[in-house]
């Protein structure tokens, strides 16, 4: 997967704050209203370290993908703006949709866009069903604010997946029951894919564990829609550090029941 990341150092020209909820489009996408950071706040008082994980190198059309937003150290993110774009004429692609600590937000040329529900916070996720078949290569693009204007970072992402082969075959169906399938690869080094099924409406937790049953790593999808959801997990705990080699198990709890599996982490 392609990363850009952009560190701006900016002008010192009023302008109102990124934090508040009416300053919204700046994603840095293309016709979108640019990056409020590039005018709005001073030079980067600390190296920002704001990452955004869980968007996949390759997407299958109409599949669910749980994005999160978080930091690496300093301080809290206090706002931040990020559509997901069509590389071929600029539309949106797919749609994001709200879940922990996030909100979406519509304005001229970005009318599905996602940034925070309350600034000033360190973690958050939110929902990117991929578009249907044929759109191909799509991008992200985030920008954000971590710590205040008058200490603070700017940052930029970019981020470009590409459309699965036309081979597979996409059925827009709904699952008859809730199931949990085996993580893709495993073993793994780095990354590793969990996808799952829900066959209705319903708050669902994806549990990540040890041998000794202690807790490494929560994902939490409230208000789920029904349909087939791909996680990617980057092999980091709660903390962001990566974890040692071994065993682990990852549980889908919904309620409907529970699911339980087995993964390999290699080192």
């Amino acid at each position: 997967m392609k990363t850009l990341m952009i560190y701006i150092t900016c002008l010192m020209i009023p302008c109102p704050l990124l934090a508040f909820t009416n300053y919204i489009g700046y994603s840095g996408a293309p016709a979108s209203n640019g990056t409020c950071t590039r005018s709005c706040h001073i030079q980067n008082s600390f190296s920002p370290s704001c990452q955004v994980t869980g968007f996949p190198e390759t997407y299958i059309p109409g599949q669910q993908y749980l994005i999160s937003v978080h930091h690496n150290g300093e301080q809290p993110i206090n706002q931040f703006n990020c559509s997901i774009r069509n590389n071929s004429d600029s539309t949106i692609a797919g749609t994001v949709s709200a879940n922990e600590n996030t909100s979406i937000y519509n304005t001229t040329n970005e009318t599905n866009g996602v940034h925070w529900s309350t600034a000033d916070t360190d973690s958050g996720t939110f929902i990117w069903t991929a578009p249907e078949p044929g759109v191909g290569d799509v991008t992200l693009y985030w920008s954000g604010l971590q710590g205040s204007r008058a200490n603070g970072a700017d940052q930029q992402i970019v981020l470009q997946a590409s459309q699965q082969s036309s081979e597979i075959i996409y059925v827009p169906e709904l699952p008859e029951k809730i199931s949990l399938n085996q993580n893709y690869p495993n073993p793994f080094n780095n990354a590793t894919t969990i996808p799952f099924e829900i066959s209705r409406r319903c708050n669902i937790v994806l549990e990540i564990s040890n041998l000794l049953g202690q807790l490494v790593r929560i994902f939490t999808i409230s208000d789920a829609q029904p349909g087939c959801y791909v996680i990617n997990w980057d092999g980091r705990d709660t903390k962001g550090n990566y974890i040692t080699s071994g065993l682990y198990f990852y549980q889908l709890r919904t309620p409907d029941g529970n699911l339980t599996r087995k993964m390999t982490i290699l080192r």
